[in-house]
C-alpha cells in the first residue's frame, strides 16, 4: 500500500487535477499521470506513443509493476463489488494456440474457463518478461459522480490456478466463481472478459473539495509555469 507521503501526494494531485477547467474526471492518461507522480517514477511524454501494455507504470528499479484503471461508482463501503473489463479474449479464435484444436461455445463450461484462464495467464506472464516486472499489482482508484470523494484499492495481480474456479454459463456467456463468488465474467458476443472485485478494508479513502479554476486562472498560471521553466533552462 501507499506510505504517508504518497497518499499526501495522491491527495495534492486529485485536488490538482480536478481543478483543471480542461479535465472532466480522473481517468485514463490522467490517473497514469498522477500515479506517476505519488510513486516519484519517470513519465513518458504519450506524443511519443503509448503502448498497450499490462502495467501502466513500472519501477525499474524495485521491477515493480502496476496494471491503472479508474471507475466510477456509486457506494465506496468496504465489501462493496464492481467489475471492468481486463482484456479482449477471443478464446474461440485463439483455441489452438491455448491448447484446444477443436473449441467452440458449444463446447463444455470447464474447457472455455480453461482456455479464458489461458488467455489471460498468458498475458500475465509475457507482460512481466517484456516489461521486467517481478511485483504485480492491479491499482483501481474507485470514484464518485460528484469527483469529491476517491478510493484508492490495491490487489495483487498473478496468474490464476486454474483448480481455483467453477464455471457456469450465464444468458450472455460465462462466469467463473471462486469460493462461490463471482471472479471472471465472459461475454461470448464482445470477446470482453472483466473482473470481478470487492473493496477491500486496506483501501484508502481520499475526500476533498472540488474547487474549480476559471479558465482564465488556469491558462494563465500554466502560461507562468512554462515561461518559469524556460528561464531556468536558459540559465542553467
Amino acid at each position: 500500500m501507499l506510505t504517508d507521503d504518497e497518499v499526501e501526494r495522491l491527495r495534492e494531485a486529485i485536488i490538482a487535477t480536478v481543478a483543471s477547467p480542461v479535465i472532466g474526471s480522473i481517468e485514463d492518461y490522467a490517473w497514469e499521470a498522477i500515479f506517476h507522480h505519488v510513486k516519484n517514477i519517470p513519465l513518458s511524454d504519450p506524443a511519443l506513443g503509448r503502448k498497450k501494455d499490462l502495467y501502466d507504470a513500472v519501477d525499474t528499479v524495485s521491477q515493480t509493476g502496476w496494471s491503472l484503471k479508474s471507475l466510477q461508482t456509486n457506494s465506496l463501503a468496504v465489501g462493496n463489488s464492481f467489475r471492468f473489463v481486463i482484456q479482449r479474449a477471443d478464446i474461440i479464435k485463439k483455441g489452438s494456440q491455448l491448447g484446444f484444436s477443436d473449441l467452440t461455445l458449444s463446447a463444455s463450461a470447464q474447457d472455455l474457463g480453461l482456455a479464458i484462464i489461458r488467455h489471460w495467464n498468458d498475458k500475465i506472464i509475457a507482460s512481466k518478461t517484456a516489461q521486467l516486472v517481478r511485483n504485480s499489482y492491479e491499482i483501481i482508484l474507485l470514484k464518485t459522480i460528484r469527483g469529491n470523494q476517491y478510493l484508492y484499492c490495491e490487489y495483487p495481480l498473478e496468474p490464476y490456478e486454474p483448480d481455483e474456479f467453477f464455471w457456469q454459463r450465464t444468458n450472455s456467456g460465462l462466469q467463473g466463481n471462486i469460493l462461490g463468488n463471482p471472479e471472471l465474467i465472459w461475454y461470448s458476443s464482445q470477446k470482453q472478459l472483466f473482473r470481478a472485485r470487492k473493496i477491500p478494508e486496506q483501501a484508502i479513502q481520499i475526500n476533498i473539495d472540488r474547487i474549480r479554476l476559471t479558465c482564465g486562472q488556469y491558462f494563465q498560471t500554466i502560461i507562468k509555469a512554462i515561461e518559469s521553466q524556460i528561464d531556468q533552462s536558459k540559465g542553467s
